[in-house]
């Protein structure tokens, strides 16, 4: 079994990689006509611009593969169909069900992928690429410093940082630290006009503290923190790291999943409405991804029937189902992020519904 699942997995891969090839020149084609002017005024290097438009493109991705996956499968069935291929194996005692395992692999191998991809990739290289638009493509002028307020109110600090650059976000400029007691009066503020963080701790150069008592009263003046005001002191309690502080100057848009889910444990006060928008935005970024399975679903049975209703009924029924699987989503977007229904049920309703349908279909698949 193991000679033909790596034939059927062949089989489709070839199709897969030129659809989503075609797809995303296409894709690139479109935002060609764009920007073409002010790349050609810029004259940036060939591979800046290629690094622009595959940065570009990096969102849609969860829309072309499973687009990609979907036409392949199709074609790939037909091409089985066709040829007897798919009677040939079954003759041989095969069930329908384990021939199908090796195209069920391959969606989950890029619901993986989908998934890396977004949480890795997308983020930065959108972030990259709006950042380079909005310079005109002068490099030197991509992402300039920024200012940054960043709330731990599971330690009860909050840092406010003057000059941050998301290059190099390790260096910091005219920090302020303020630490607060339970109650939530002031404890200490810490100023200092640098900060680096090296071998996993934070070091504040010239560092001063300013103290105030239980009743949030200041307690003398600005002392310095180490021996003087040009001491280098280690900051060993201080837990946020450089990506934390960074994380909280970005656009939502701009923030994978574990930045989205911080975010959202350490604004617990949102407004109801930007609350239920963020926890959608959320589950939606990990739910998008099992798209790729998904349409697998419904591709399959879809496929391995053209030779009884025909290649355009298959195909026609295929993109039905997935422009009604995207349809859904966007219900689910207005629902979920209203607060009309959980926000991750407005997520996921169109896996649950169109997932339990393609299941259905492929169960019955003769």
């Amino acid at each position: 079994m193991k000679l033909l699942d790596r034939y059927l997995i062949k089989m489709l891969l070839g199709p897969v990689i030129y659809c989503l090839g075609g797809f995303i020149m296409i894709t690139i084609l479109s935002e060609v006509f764009g920007d073409v002017s002010r790349v050609l005024e810029a004259r940036p290097p060939w591979f800046v611009v290629l690094r622009f438009y595959l940065s570009v493109v990096s969102p849609l991705l969860r829309y072309l593969i499973p687009a990609a996956l979907m036409l392949a499968t199709l074609y790939t069935l037909f091409g089985l169909t066709r040829n007897s291929e798919l009677v040939a194996m079954r003759a041989t005692g095969i069930s329908i069900y384990r021939l199908m395992l090796p195209f069920l692999f391959v969606g989950l191998a890029f619901t993986i992928l989908a998934g890396i991809l977004d949480e890795v990739w997308v983020p930065r290289a959108y972030e990259w690429a709006e950042d380079m638009k909005n310079s005109r493509f002068e490099t030197e002028q991509v992402q300039e410093d920024r200012s940054s307020i960043y709330l731990n109110l599971a330690e009860n600090r909050r840092w406010q940082v003057q000059r941050i650059d998301p290059r190099n976000p390790y260096i910091l400029h005219k920090v302020e630290v303020k630490q607060e007691r339970a109650n939530g009066t002031r404890h200490y503020i810490v100023t200092a006009p640098r900060a680096e963080y090296l071998d996993s701790q934070w070091w504040f150069f010239g560092p001063q503290i300013q103290r105030f008592g239980e009743a949030d009263n200041p307690i003398g003046g600005q002392k310095p923190l180490g021996v003087d005001t040009n001491s280098v002191v280690q900051m060993r309690h201080y837990h946020e790291t450089p990506h934390m502080l960074i994380s909280a100057t970005r656009p939502w848009e701009f923030l994978n999943g574990r930045e989205m889910l911080h975010y959202i444990r350490t604004n617990p006060n949102l407004p109801e409405r930007n609350l239920h928008e963020r926890k959608y935005k959320l589950h939606n970024h990990i739910a998008m991804p099992w798209a790729s399975i998904i349409v697998i679903l419904f591709a399959i049975p879809a496929g391995a029937r053209t030779a009884r209703q025909g290649v355009m009924s298959a195909v026609f029924n295929a993109i039905a189902m997935m422009a009604g699987y995207y349809a859904l989503a966007q219900i689910g977007l207005v629902l979920g992020s209203t607060g009309t229904i959980p926000p991750w049920l407005g997520a996921w309703l169109s896996n649950i519904i169109f997932g339990a349908i393609g299941t259905y279909h492929l169960m019955h698949l003769r």
